[in-house]
């Protein structure tokens, strides 16, 4: 069984069925070069942040003003992305994504950084476009084993990025100032120059949405202006939609600001709490990367075979152990802790995707997507400061039990709420 399990899946990657072809494939190629290097720079990203000036609470600030920029421009990018398709906003705004790195490396002090981020997450606008493209180009049949194996390829390709940080940011195992600094500043320009190359090979994208785009070169600041009609339209998305991508809306948009505002503080937690040293933790966030992929493989394909809920929920379950562990690890219960959290993160990111794909109709997701990442985006600010006060004013170990204790009502809500779909859209 397990030998045809294996061929089942090869078979999916190559041949006449494959997933890697067409617009996958170029995706794929550019989450390569994205993902193999920005791991590089986010490994330490919080310490460099801290020695420009910033305290444990102003991170969840800088955090809360790029959330609030990404949030804002997700109904626009959606409501472009069905209307004038995919392709132009998402090859044109990567590259504004590259140059914001700019900041980052010039920075001579905490708000320059935040300009930086404020002017990335404006340029997502394209993030509805590029999640449209996405489930466009893979089969109904298909999207359990292409968004797995997408994030198992992303987390292998991660995997040296947290080691090379070690080697150029770290001194003597610890991050010291003002060398460590710079090695940062290195490990940003690195970054730049992978993404400007991603932006170019993306102009080789097709355009899947020939039908109801009308041909035109999205006006972005015309969708600005008609906010409130791409508001209305993007929300009465929802009401054309079965019930269950309805819950995935809400578990979505009540788990993604509690997960990524407990990760900014990982490091710092892990460094000036538990006293691990700066090499062990690359080690474990290389770990994080590595450990996830087999299971994730094997579960991309089970997922398109058994379905997707049965992955969200286990998922769901994955945060609870992971969180508490980490609350008291020393260096071996962290790695156990990174590895449940890395597959939690995958399990339930793919899977609330995959089956968001099969609910909602072509024609309605990039309005679909936008309206999701703005209450997500928009919750999410407000818990980085949530979690920000609670980490630097009450409890350093607070909003890890708190995201813990989260996910079990989340999972029950999966549960007995979101049902597969009984004919998957394409």
């Amino acid at each position: 069984m397990e030998f045809l399990g294996y061929m089942g899946f090869s078979e999916r990657l190559r041949g006449k069925d494959a997933v890697l072809t067409g617009n996958f494939l170029v995706l794929m190629i550019t989450w390569v070069l994205m993902y193999s290097t920005e791991p590089i720079a986010d490994t330490f990203s919080s310490k460099y942040f801290v020695s420009l000036g910033a305290t444990p609470f102003l991170l969840s600030v800088m955090f809360f003003a790029g959330s609030l920029a990404i949030a804002f421009v997700q109904f626009p990018g959606g409501y472009l992305a069905d209307k004038n398709g995919r392709k132009w906003i998402i090859t044109t705004m990567t590259f504004g994504l590259a140059f914001g790195y700019v900041l980052f490396i010039l920075a001579p002090s905490w708000p320059f950084v935040v300009v930086g981020m404020v002017i990335q997450n404006l340029c997502l606008v394209y993030q509805p476009a590029l999640s449209a493209m996405m489930l466009d180009s893979l089969e109904p049949g298909k999207r359990g084993t292409g968004m797995n194996f997408q994030s198992a390829i992303m987390g292998l390709i991660s995997i040296p990025a947290p080691l090379i940080a070690g080697v150029i940011v770290l001194v003597g195992g610890q991050y010291v100032s003002p060398q460590s600094d710079f090695g940062m500043r290195i490990t940003y320009s690195i970054v730049l120059v992978a993404y400007l190359a991603a932006a170019t090979l993306r102009m080789k994208l097709k355009e899947t949405l020939p039908a109801t785009g009308n041909g035109e070169r999205p006006n972005i600041v015309q969708a600005f202006r008609e906010y409130g009609k791409t508001v209305r339209e993007s929300w009465q998305v929802w009401s054309k939609v079965p019930r269950s991508a309805y819950y995935i809306f809400w578990t979505t948009v009540g788990t993604v600001g509690i997960v990524n505002a407990c990760q900014i503080y990982l490091v710092l937690y892990a460094t000036d709490v538990l006293k691990i040293t700066g090499a062990q933790y690359a080690i474990a966030a290389a770990f994080m990367l590595l450990s996830p992929i087999l299971p994730a493989l094997w579960m991309g394909f089970r997922m398109d075979v058994t379905g997707r809920k049965r992955f969200l929920v286990l998922g769901y379950l994955m945060y609870v152990p992971a969180m508490l562990l980490f609350v008291f690890a020393n260096f071996y219960l962290l790695l156990v802790s990174f590895f449940l959290l890395g597959l939690g993160n995958m399990l339930r990111s793919n899977s609330a995707q995959v089956l968001l794909g099969d609910l909602v109709p072509r024609e309605h997701r990039g309005k679909a997507v936008g309206c999701l990442q703005f209450f997500m985006y928009f919750t999410q600010a407000l818990v980085y400061l949530l979690v920000g006060f609670l980490y630097a004013y009450v409890a350093p170990w607070l909003p890890f039990v708190l995201f813990a204790a989260m996910a079990v009502p989340l999972g029950l809500i999966v549960v007995f709420k979101i049902n597969e779909a009984k004919v998957k859209e394409i």
